[in-house]
């Protein structure tokens, strides 16, 4: 006897997709010239189908090759994963007015204008954040960084200084240091003076921070530009020469990170390499446990964007959003960094971008 369903389910074949779908089931094999089929033996209704109303019938599986069955379950619960893990991504939090009342809700967004988009009992609503209580509009603007920048870059929130190098010439926070560069067609251009017994130094003092995150845009216009430094030092601190702390070298062809207060710009070993006499094994060996070289393929005249962080003990570098490589020494975690350079050796390396920021605790 042919089920009720099976008129249905005929008509559906014979709708726009259906037809098509029919002749795909044909020549698969699975549905024959007939579109009707015998059900094998009724089907019990679940309690919990009853709860919902009753559910559509479905094919009996024996029409259906094994094989075929099992794709479309193995489908269907990636599927399902995949939507369940982002809902389950979704943050969920109770919310309180200038006027004290409190719903949960689900975050969804938040525009530019400063209204929040969330789910309220499923319901869409969209929630200016001026009128939320102050912890709420703490915790929003919070999450809002995280989900910007990520949870390690959201650590970086204080702005320190930044240049985008637009006007005339270097802005008065700027120092600098046996330096020839100069601010032209709105980049810093490298310049080491010709004959100088050191790289030019260009530079930004700013109170004590231990961590600090730089980045930059630079290319090397010409094979002259052999490398550029980037230095964070302490200039009260007397460990060290110059009040080195440590540093990132760039060239076209290696990147190296350095601890220098413990490491080759410490006092006695810096005495030491420039003495003349022969390093010690252990020296030799200490020196090499101190820095990190990691090779890259930089092109001449293209413009490259350099981020460093530094954060306790490590410094993570990366170049155009890869991961160059990270470096952990104790010297590195000095809580005092009071300055940051550009060190040019010696020429024909430009700037542009410049921003520094300093690590620092969300507000709750």
């Amino acid at each position: 006897m042919t089920t009720p369903w099976t008129a249905s389910a005929a008509r559906g074949l014979r709708s726009r997709s259906g037809i098509a779908h029919a002749f795909r089931l044909q020549s698969l094999g699975i549905l024959g010239n007939s579109a009707t089929y015998e059900r094998s033996a009724p089907v019990a209704e679940s309690p919990a189908h009853s709860a919902f109303g009753p559910s559509p019938p479905s094919l009996p599986l024996q029409i259906f090759p094994r094989r075929i069955t099992l794709f479309f379950m193995k489908r269907f619960l990636a599927g399902f994963l995949i939507l369940l893990s982002v809902a389950t991504a979704r943050e969920v939090r109770d919310l309180t007015n200038s006027e004290g009342k409190t719903i949960q809700a689900e975050i969804l967004d938040l525009t530019e204008k400063g209204t929040l988009k969330d789910l309220v009992k499923g319901m869409a609503f969209e929630v200016p954040v001026a009128n939320l209580s102050a912890p709420d509009q703490a915790w929003i603007a919070e999450w809002d960084l995280k989900r910007r920048l990520g949870e390690e870059g959201a650590y970086y929130r204080k702005e320190i200084f930044a240049d985008d190098f637009s006007g005339a010439g270097f802005g008065e926070r700027w120092g600098h240091y046996k330096s020839g560069s100069v601010v032209r067609d709105g980049v810093l251009v490298g310049i080491t003076p010709e004959g100088s017994d050191h790289s030019a130094v260009d530079n930004i003092r700013l109170d004590p921070e231990q961590d600090l995150e730089l980045s930059v845009k630079f290319r090397f216009l010409s094979d002259k530009a052999r490398s550029f430094n980037v230095w964070f030092d302490d200039k009260d601190y007397k460990g060290s020469h110059a009040g080195h702390i440590c540093s990132v070298s760039v060239a076209p062809a290696n990147v190296t990170m350095a601890d220098a207060k413990t490491g080759a710009f410490e006092n006695g070993m810096y005495e030491r390499r420039n003495s003349g006499a022969p390093l010690s094994d252990a020296d030799k060996a200490l020196l090499a446990a101190k820095s990190k070289n990691v090779p890259v393929k930089l092109d001449l005249q293209t413009w490259h964007t350099l981020l460093i962080r530094t954060r306790g003990d490590q410094v993570k570098v990366s170049i155009d959003g890869t991961a160059v490589g990270d470096f952990q020494s104790e010297g590195i975690a000095h809580e005092a960094k009071t300055l940051v350079s550009l060190t040019t050796n010696p020429v024909d390396v430009e700037y542009d971008d410049f921003a520094l920021k300093a690590g620092t605790a969300p507000s709750q």
